[in-house]
């Protein structure tokens, strides 16, 4: 699938669960689009989200209590020795210690489908607090919190009240 195509899908996407594209005419010459959210976070802020023609995916904060922060991949990168090409050193090695570096995504169309795929997981899928719930787990929160012998011996109040708890 062409790049202009999977661009127009993953727009549509976009918009289907309710983002704005609101970038401005300047960000758009220079090859950025902005998304924003259908809401806010839980400092009553703007949640953006950006694209760059350099490959990046960013989130953007406008405002003093977190940076901006890359969301692209990551890879690993081990040591090793680089030769020196100028200068005075010229012909020497030096150490390059291990580092991590972003995987730059290049087309238009899969940076929209990454920043998609990265809205909808972090977003939109419900997660419990508490990770995996299992029996042990209920047994232990209706032993601790409501006296209970077990989460079978409790009746379907206090069974419905620990299970939205720990959703």
């Amino acid at each position: 699938m062409n790049q202009a195509k999977k661009y127009r899908k993953y727009y549509e996407a976009l918009d289907l669960i309710g983002c704005k594209h609101v970038s401005t005419p300047r960000q758009i010459k220079n090859g950025t689009h902005v998304f924003r959210l259908p809401f806010k976070d839980a400092w009553n802020h703007d949640i953006d989200f950006a694209t760059y023609e350099s490959g990046y995916v960013r989130k953007i904060c406008k405002v003093g209590y977190a940076p901006c922060y890359q969301i692209n991949q990551t890879r690993k990168i081990k040591a090793h020795f680089q030769k020196i090409e100028d200068g005075i050193h010229a012909g020497f090695y030096r150490r390059r210690w291990s580092y991590t570096e972003r995987v730059l995504i290049p087309g238009n169309g899969d940076r929209l489908e990454y920043l998609f795929n990265y809205i909808v997981r972090n977003y939109f899928k419900a997660k419990p607090k508490y990770g995996n719930i299992d029996m042990d787990m209920l047994n232990r929160c209706a032993k601790w919190s409501h006296g209970e012998f077990g989460f079978d011996t409790c009746d379907s109040d206090t069974q419905d009240y620990i299970l939205k708890s720990l959703q």
